[in-house]
């Protein structure tokens, strides 16, 4: 349904209806004021500018699309299809939570449209009940819901944010991002690489897209705003102000070569399914720790890295069988005394929202000669790197393996300024990857 079928009114109308919003103090005011997302400086290209990171008691965090949780968390509006939020708390008690959803724009800041606008139904989703798993050592209760149901639904298109609050206190826990798409036009991507051309004479992944725009499109120059996504990274997305609308129905966009991604963004991959001494990877187990204690084998400095990326989802694949177990999982990082100056190394992955914090930051081994860091991580599998820090500037590609081209993936957006109401909307969303 769209806002014109929801509010077909004379500008007169519009005008009083603006106004009522903007001074009223009732539900839809306090709402929007109550329940703001947390803003939280952090350095993680996955986590967007006003996203709130998950608490240490919050883990093995999913948002995905129907059955396959490969898929991205992109809805089409007016569809049947459902986003599924997944998580444990490490408690041995079940708890209760509320969701509330926040309409954004393209560039992450809150749009002008209120909340009766872009919800249908009360915009408080709560759930609980979860399943208490006591097989593990420390216990935790996991938690799962779909959305949109009968509570709520979607009206229009563009980014949302869902923030997870606990239901007693009101206490905001954290927020996830996820997308609304109309699935109007056509859009066809692709990626060009060109070699030697980034740092250290690596190679460049520049995106293309053609995008087939529909009839209501009239001024696609100042109308349509054009964004690329590497590897779900959705904290790192980059517009493109470079496009072609010489031919009319079609606009061609990219990004500018200055503005490329690199094509060896490279990971490591870590297979915990099971817990043991069961892969390559794993030096020893300690059981008996408490938590059980994994520990890796050395990751070395240009020798490790996995060369194809294996994106499933967001945040990795936690074993979803009810007793799935957590351990602290030890690991090692080899610079084969290349690194200089005491450098600040962290270890970044799906198991901590591949955010470079204080808690994540390695510490050097003088004995062993190796840097090191222990996650507590559920049974399942995760992609991870390692990336250093220097005169405050974070380095994701310093400590990678690869020079070459890395098979990457790649997200187009397509975004329409609605001339009634003056928000964007988001027309098409398209994933592709490079050869």
């Amino acid at each position: 349904m769209s806002l014109k079928e929801v509010f077909s009114f004379k500008p007169a109308l519009l005008v009083c209806v603006c106004c009522v919003f903007i001074s009223c103090s009732g539900k839809v005011g306090e709402s929007l004021k109550l329940k703001p997302v947390p803003v939280q400086n952090n350095e993680s290209r996955l986590l967007v500018a006003p996203q709130l990171s998950a608490p240490n008691s919050i883990k093995s965090i999913q948002l995905y699309r129907g059955d396959n949780k490969g898929n991205p968390p992109v809805l089409r509006l007016n569809s049947n299809e459902k986003l599924v939020l997944e998580f444990d708390e490490l408690t041995n008690l079940s708890g209760q939570f509320r969701i509330n959803f926040i309409h954004y724009g393209p560039d992450w800041k809150r749009s002008n449209i209120p909340e009766e606008w872009y919800l249908s139904g009360i915009n408080e989703l709560i759930f609980g009940s979860g399943t208490i798993n006591k097989n593990s050592n420390p216990n935790y209760v996991h938690y799962r819901t779909t959305f949109p149901n009968r509570q709520v639904s979607f009206m229009v298109s563009g980014n949302y944010m869902l923030l997870v609050s606990d239901f007693s206190s009101g206490t905001p826990l954290f927020s996830m991002p996820f997308y609304v798409t109309e699935n109007e036009g056509e859009l066809v991507s692709s990626i060009e690489t060109i070699f030697n051309a980034g740092r250290n004479n690596a190679a460049l992944d520049q995106p293309f897209s053609e995008y087939f725009y529909p009839a209501f499109v009239i001024y696609p120059q100042f109308d349509l705003r054009y964004y690329f996504v590497q590897n779900r990274f959705w904290g790192d997305a980059k517009q493109t102000s470079t496009f072609d609308i010489s031919e009319e129905g079609r606009s061609r966009f990219y990004l500018k070569r200055e503005n490329a991604y690199p094509a060896n963004f490279d990971f490591l991959g870590l297979n915990i399914r099971e817990l043991g001494i069961t892969g390559p990877e794993i030096m020893d187990w300690q059981p008996g720790k408490v938590p059980p204690l994994l520990i890796l084998r050395d990751d070395f400095l240009n020798f490790s890295a996995d060369p194809v990326p294996r994106w499933r989802s967001s945040f990795g694949e936690p074993v979803g069988d009810r007793n799935a177990r957590y351990s602290n999982v030890k690991f090692r990082f080899n610079d084969r005394g290349e690194l200089n100056n005491d450098p600040e190394i962290y270890l970044i992955g799906d198991f901590n929202q591949w955010n470079p914090d204080e808690n994540n930051r390695m510490v050097y081994d003088q004995n062993l000669g190796v840097w090191e860091s222990t996650q507590l991580i559920k049974q399942g599998l995760y992609t991870y790197k390692y990336v250093v820090k220097e005169n405050g500037q974070l380095d994701e590609l310093r400590l990678g393996d690869s020079i070459s081209r890395v098979r990457q993936e790649y997200t187009s957006f397509v975004y329409f300024l609605d001339p009634d109401y003056q928000y964007y909307r988001l027309l098409q969303v398209q994933t592709f990857y490079s050869d």
